[in-house]
């Protein structure tokens, strides 16, 4: 495994994406291993199919229209084949990787590739995820916040404009979208720490003051 995590560092090396890169890699092979630990699934193609599901990344930074998924998993089979991984498990790699983008939204038929869906998407919720959103936003030049309606209670959000609008509109529907139970619970409780952090974030906006100095 360790050629597989090597050629993914060299994949994803020198192209910076505001959190998508090697170490959201290492957080998802962790939260599939964990998940995997309870819900069952191969953990060998779980690992495989975390460390290479965003090797496309680079390419799609630089033209927007490829499809990192599919570009992964077109990659993949001869990082796998070179590492000497089981061949006949890669197509499950492969289907996994292919079928992990959250705006697909496909439903994956594999536990694998459901538990890599769960996975990439917790790691995206709570406080990690709220990181990950205002360091794009900043790479992107979006905004933190609407300046006059930031829970976006009179207007159509937009989480491509606003940062605060994409943990609105996205981050904290995630735990609906888990597949697992065990991820469901630890993205209701990651979500629970973003509303706490959403609600300290409007009452300072709206106060210039923290709790205790009123």
């Amino acid at each position: 495994m360790e050629q597989i995590l090597s050629s993914a560092r060299t994949q994803l090396e020198g192209t910076p994406n505001a959190g998508h890169d090697i170490t959201h890699t290492l957080r998802v092979r962790d939260l599939c291993l964990h998940i995997s630990s309870i819900e069952g699934g191969d953990p060998e193609i779980l690992e495989a199919s975390a460390l290479l599901h965003d090797i496309g990344r680079p390419a799609e930074l630089k033209d927007p229209g490829t499809d990192h998924a599919a570009l992964s998993a077109q990659l993949s089979p001869g990082i796998l084949d070179r590492a000497g991984f089981p061949a006949q498990k890669i197509p499950a790699v492969v289907y996994a990787i292919a079928n992990h983008r959250y705006s697909s939204g496909i439903t994956p038929d594999s536990l694998e590739a459901r538990i890599l869906q769960d996975a990439d998407r917790l790691d995206i919720s709570g406080a990690v995820g709220a990181a990950m959103t205002f360091a794009y936003s900043g790479a992107h030049n979006r905004r933190l916040y609407h300046p006059d309606d930031p829970l976006a209670s009179q207007r159509e959000p937009d989480g491509k404009e606003y940062a605060l609008d994409h943990i609105l509109t996205k981050l904290m529907l995630l735990p609906g979208s888990m597949h697992t139970g065990t991820a469901r619970g630890m993205a209701e409780e990651r979500n629970r720490f973003l509303q706490s952090f959403v609600d300290q974030f409007i009452h300072e906006i709206n106060t210039g003051r923290g709790p205790g100095n009123e």
